[in-house]
Protein backbone atom coordinates (compact mmCIF):
# COMPACT_ATOMS: atom_id res chain seq x y z
CA UNK A 1 0.00 0.00 0.00
CA UNK A 2 1.50 3.28 -1.34
CA UNK A 3 0.81 6.77 0.43
CA UNK A 4 -0.21 9.74 -1.97
CA UNK A 5 2.36 11.77 -0.10
CA UNK A 6 5.51 9.27 -0.78
CA UNK A 7 4.67 8.64 -4.53
CA UNK A 8 4.31 13.08 -4.90
CA UNK A 9 7.96 13.23 -3.60
CA UNK A 10 10.01 10.54 -5.29
CA UNK A 11 8.67 11.14 -8.58
CA UNK A 12 9.66 14.20 -10.99
CA UNK A 13 9.08 15.25 -14.41
CA UNK A 14 11.72 14.16 -17.15
CA UNK A 15 11.18 15.46 -21.13
CA UNK A 16 6.85 15.13 -19.98
CA UNK A 17 7.26 12.15 -18.25
CA UNK A 18 7.03 11.16 -14.79
CA UNK A 19 9.85 9.35 -13.23
CA UNK A 20 11.05 7.66 -10.28
CA UNK A 21 14.34 9.07 -9.29
CA UNK A 22 16.66 6.22 -10.53
CA UNK A 23 15.15 6.75 -13.41
CA UNK A 24 16.22 10.07 -13.67
CA UNK A 25 19.51 9.09 -12.39
CA UNK A 26 20.62 6.02 -14.18
CA UNK A 27 18.93 6.81 -17.39
CA UNK A 28 19.53 6.24 -20.45
CA UNK A 29 19.54 9.21 -22.43
CA UNK A 30 22.73 10.69 -23.03
CA UNK A 31 22.28 13.99 -20.59
CA UNK A 32 21.62 11.49 -17.69
CA UNK A 33 25.20 10.29 -18.25
CA UNK A 34 26.09 13.65 -16.53
CA UNK A 35 23.43 13.73 -13.82
CA UNK A 36 24.79 10.52 -12.67
CA UNK A 37 28.01 11.83 -10.72
CA UNK A 38 25.88 14.55 -9.17
CA UNK A 39 27.48 17.89 -10.05
CA UNK A 40 25.47 19.32 -7.63
CA UNK A 41 27.29 18.34 -4.96
CA UNK A 42 30.94 18.66 -6.68
CA UNK A 43 29.83 22.43 -7.56
CA UNK A 44 29.52 23.02 -3.72
CA UNK A 45 33.19 21.65 -2.82
CA UNK A 46 34.26 23.72 -6.20
CA UNK A 47 32.58 26.79 -4.28
CA UNK A 48 34.32 26.20 -0.77
CA UNK A 49 37.54 25.86 -2.66
CA UNK A 50 36.98 28.83 -4.46
CA UNK A 51 36.31 30.66 -1.15
CA UNK A 52 39.64 29.18 0.27
CA UNK A 53 41.43 30.24 -2.36
CA UNK A 54 39.82 33.78 -1.85
CA UNK A 55 40.47 33.91 1.76
CA UNK A 56 44.52 32.86 1.88
CA UNK A 57 45.01 35.26 -1.04
CA UNK A 58 44.03 38.19 1.31
CA UNK A 59 46.92 36.70 3.30
CA UNK A 60 49.55 36.22 0.81
CA UNK A 61 48.55 39.82 -0.20
CA UNK A 62 50.27 41.73 2.82
CA UNK A 63 53.50 39.87 1.70
CA UNK A 64 57.15 41.82 0.26
CA UNK A 65 58.12 38.91 -1.73
CA UNK A 66 56.66 37.95 -4.72
CA UNK A 67 53.86 35.22 -3.88
CA UNK A 68 51.01 33.73 -6.11
CA UNK A 69 48.95 36.90 -4.66
CA UNK A 70 51.43 39.27 -6.72
CA UNK A 71 49.48 38.36 -9.85
CA UNK A 72 46.72 38.00 -7.74
CA UNK A 73 46.10 34.05 -8.92
CA UNK A 74 44.08 33.50 -5.79
CA UNK A 75 41.39 35.96 -6.61
CA UNK A 76 40.91 34.72 -10.32
CA UNK A 77 40.86 31.12 -9.20
CA UNK A 78 38.26 31.71 -6.88
CA UNK A 79 36.14 33.59 -9.08
CA UNK A 80 36.86 30.67 -11.65
CA UNK A 81 36.00 28.47 -8.87
CA UNK A 82 32.58 30.23 -8.10
CA UNK A 83 31.56 30.79 -11.79
CA UNK A 84 32.01 26.61 -12.08
CA UNK A 85 30.69 25.64 -8.95
CA UNK A 86 27.69 27.66 -9.40
CA UNK A 87 27.30 26.71 -13.12
CA UNK A 88 27.39 22.68 -11.92
CA UNK A 89 24.55 23.56 -9.13
CA UNK A 90 22.44 25.31 -12.00
CA UNK A 91 23.03 22.32 -14.00
CA UNK A 92 22.07 19.56 -11.98
CA UNK A 93 18.33 21.23 -11.09
CA UNK A 94 17.90 22.44 -14.84
CA UNK A 95 19.44 20.36 -16.98
CA UNK A 96 19.96 21.01 -20.85
CA UNK A 97 22.25 20.48 -23.36
CA UNK A 98 22.74 24.18 -23.46
CA UNK A 99 23.57 24.25 -19.87
CA UNK A 100 26.30 21.47 -19.68
CA UNK A 101 28.25 22.56 -23.09
CA UNK A 102 28.61 25.92 -20.96
CA UNK A 103 29.79 24.02 -18.13
CA UNK A 104 32.54 21.97 -19.90
CA UNK A 105 33.50 25.32 -21.73
CA UNK A 106 34.50 26.94 -18.14
CA UNK A 107 35.48 23.81 -16.85
CA UNK A 108 38.49 23.78 -19.45
CA UNK A 109 38.97 27.21 -19.04
CA UNK A 110 39.19 26.87 -15.10
CA UNK A 111 41.83 23.60 -16.12
CA UNK A 112 43.83 26.00 -18.07
CA UNK A 113 44.16 28.55 -14.99
CA UNK A 114 44.93 26.03 -12.73
CA UNK A 115 47.78 24.42 -14.32
CA UNK A 116 49.05 28.19 -14.90
CA UNK A 117 48.41 28.48 -10.90
CA UNK A 118 50.22 25.16 -10.27
CA UNK A 119 53.46 26.04 -12.51
CA UNK A 120 53.49 29.41 -10.81
CA UNK A 121 53.01 28.48 -7.35
CA UNK A 122 55.89 25.92 -7.70
CA UNK A 123 58.24 28.28 -8.72
CA UNK A 124 57.37 30.73 -6.27
CA UNK A 125 58.26 27.53 -3.30
CA UNK A 126 61.39 26.87 -5.06
CA UNK A 127 62.02 30.85 -4.85
CA UNK A 128 60.90 30.97 -1.03
CA UNK A 129 63.36 27.64 -0.39
CA UNK A 130 66.38 28.99 -2.27
CA UNK A 131 65.76 32.47 -1.01
CA UNK A 132 65.16 31.18 2.52
CA UNK A 133 69.16 30.00 2.76
CA UNK A 134 70.04 33.59 2.64
CA UNK A 135 67.34 35.06 4.91
CA UNK A 136 67.07 35.31 8.83
CA UNK A 137 63.23 34.80 8.60
CA UNK A 138 63.00 31.82 8.22
CA UNK A 139 59.91 31.42 10.17
CA UNK A 140 58.23 33.64 8.06
CA UNK A 141 59.43 31.97 4.99
CA UNK A 142 58.43 28.57 6.37
CA UNK A 143 54.83 29.88 6.58
CA UNK A 144 54.52 31.21 3.24
CA UNK A 145 55.80 28.01 1.72
CA UNK A 146 53.57 25.79 3.88
CA UNK A 147 50.74 28.45 2.53
CA UNK A 148 51.70 27.82 -1.14
CA UNK A 149 51.61 24.26 -0.17
CA UNK A 150 48.30 23.95 0.62
CA UNK A 151 46.92 26.03 -2.17
CA UNK A 152 49.44 24.21 -4.61
CA UNK A 153 47.63 21.22 -3.32
CA UNK A 154 43.97 22.53 -3.17
CA UNK A 155 44.65 23.49 -6.87
CA UNK A 156 45.69 19.99 -7.25
CA UNK A 157 42.53 18.64 -6.21
CA UNK A 158 40.53 20.80 -8.42
CA UNK A 159 42.00 20.26 -11.59
CA UNK A 160 41.56 16.12 -10.90
CA UNK A 161 37.65 17.22 -9.93
CA UNK A 162 37.57 19.15 -12.99
CA UNK A 163 38.77 16.71 -15.30
CA UNK A 164 36.06 14.00 -14.21
CA UNK A 165 33.62 16.80 -14.56
CA UNK A 166 34.79 17.53 -18.21
CA UNK A 167 34.97 14.10 -19.25
CA UNK A 168 31.13 13.02 -18.24
CA UNK A 169 30.25 16.87 -19.32
CA UNK A 170 31.66 15.62 -22.92
CA UNK A 171 30.01 11.86 -22.93
CA UNK A 172 26.99 13.84 -22.10
CA UNK A 173 27.00 15.73 -24.84
CA UNK A 174 27.69 12.99 -27.47
CA UNK A 175 24.87 11.31 -29.25
CA UNK A 176 24.05 7.69 -28.01
CA UNK A 177 22.55 7.09 -30.96
CA UNK A 178 24.87 7.24 -34.16
CA UNK A 179 23.00 8.22 -37.79
CA UNK A 180 24.69 8.26 -40.98
CA UNK A 181 23.81 10.07 -43.47
CA UNK A 182 24.06 9.21 -47.06
CA UNK A 183 24.16 11.88 -49.78
CA UNK A 184 23.49 11.36 -53.46
CA UNK A 185 23.62 13.24 -56.02
CA UNK A 186 22.24 12.88 -59.31
CA UNK A 187 23.37 15.27 -62.38
CA UNK A 188 20.94 15.80 -65.21
CA UNK A 189 23.04 13.72 -67.47
CA UNK A 190 22.46 11.13 -65.49
CA UNK A 191 18.44 10.93 -65.83
CA UNK A 192 18.23 11.59 -68.81
CA UNK A 193 20.58 8.56 -69.62
CA UNK A 194 18.71 5.90 -68.00
CA UNK A 195 14.90 7.25 -69.59
CA UNK A 196 16.56 6.49 -73.11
Amino acid sequence: MEMEGESAESSRKVNGETAGEDALVGGNKPLHRFLRIQPKFIGIVLMFFGVNEMMMGFGLMKEDIRTSASLYLPFWQAALLAICGSLSIHSHTYPSKKMVTVCLAMYVVTILAGFMTVFFRISCIIHFCFWGLFSEAHHRLAQLVSTESLLLTSALIVIVLLIVLCSYASASLKSSNTQIIVRQHLTVTDTENTRE
